[in-house]
């Protein structure tokens, strides 16, 4: 085993820990989320084990050159190697690993509250990945590294196999006959044009019907939860099929949840939920969040105007 000391550099959820263990299982591993305290108190476990001449790797964040300084400084005080290895996930990714770990640790998507009151290293708010980013400083040879090297981040297939269609609805599958921009009333709601034939061939088709929809409203004090979920199923009801359908009920800025739009909570919590294969789902919205959103988890997306004008054939075979 070589001795020397590898620094994993990269976001919170960017698939450190899993680089570790493919590419440097020969290592000690040593990093915070195991052993507790601070970062700088690693330094002296470290310690330990390179004078013992054994290689050791740690993943931490190490966003900072002083948070990486104090190992550089170990690591030329016993005269080892120190090598940065930079993973270069998006923080994108970061957010659609961080999602899929809070609902393995919930069994399903937390509410803010849940996030706010867990005391685990794999649960915390967004705003944790934008402080990562704003104080990022690119690791670079002048800081004492003998090595920077960086690992393309790639991720593992999903394991699903169903399709289904991910559906916006304000704008999208309904409009409102007052004008409003979103229904406060289950009364105020029109289902837009070929949304019912276009929606029942691809059910027949064996896609599942699956709702993805901000709702600001709630937040602002427009409308009550309960009065958004009534509005949902009066939209079903004059649609004729049920939709599982998800909603973000928070505003922004600044962004404060992993669920609204482009946030990736839905459509991976429809994704882990009904075994879905991203690449066989298609989703149809009409803002460029939409868009975006689904970018992010591999799907195909449709603006809702074309989708339902007879642009879908394709689709269907």
């Amino acid at each position: 085993m070589a001795n020397n000391l590898t620094l994993i550099v990269g976001y919170p959820a960017s698939g450190k820990s899993t680089l570790v263990k493919n590419m440097f299982a020969d290592r000690v591993h040593i990093n915070r989320d195991a052993v507790g305290g601070d970062v700088k108190d690693l330094v002296p476990r470290i310690r330990e084990h390179l004078v013992k001449d054994k290689g050791v790797v740690t993943d931490n964040l190490f966003a900072t050159r002083a948070s990486r300084k104090p190992f550089i400084d170990l690591a030329k005080e016993l005269n080892v190697p120190c090598q940065c290895v930079l993973l270069d996930t998006t923080i994108e990714d970061a957010q659609v690993n961080v999602v899929c770990r809070l609902i393995k640790h919930f069994g399903h998507f937390p509410t803010d509250e849940e996030i706010k009151k867990a005391k685990h290293p794999n649960v915390f708010p967004p705003a944790v990945l934008y402080k990562y980013r704003k104080e990022y400083e690119a690791p670079k040879m002048d800081e004492g590294f003998d090595r920077v090297e960086q690992f393309a981040f790639k991720r593992l297939p999903w394991t699903g196999t169903n399709k289904a269609l991910l559906l916006d609805f304000d704008g999208t599958l309904r409009d409102c006959p007052s004008g409003n921009k979103f229904p406060i009333d289950p009364k105020d709601i029109r289902i837009k044009p070929r949304v019912v034939e276009v929606l029942t061939k691809f059910k027949a088709a064996g896609f599942l019907l699956l709702g993805v929809s901000n709702q600001s409203g709630i937040a602002k004090g427009d409308l009550t939860q309960e009065r958004a979920e009534e509005c949902f199923k009066a939209t079903c009801k004059k649609i004729g099929h049920d939709i599982d359908t998800l909603f973000c009920p928070h505003r922004v800025p600044p962004v404060s949840c992993y669920c609204r739009k482009p946030g990736v909570g839905m459509p991976v919590s429809h994704i882990i939920k009904h075994k879905l294969d991203p690449a066989k789902c298609i989703f149809v919205g009409d803002m460029t969040t939409d868009k975006t959103c689904a970018a992010r988890v591999g799907m195909q997306y449709m603006d809702a105007n074309q989708f339902f004008a007879n642009l879908h054939g394709r689709f269907l075979g």
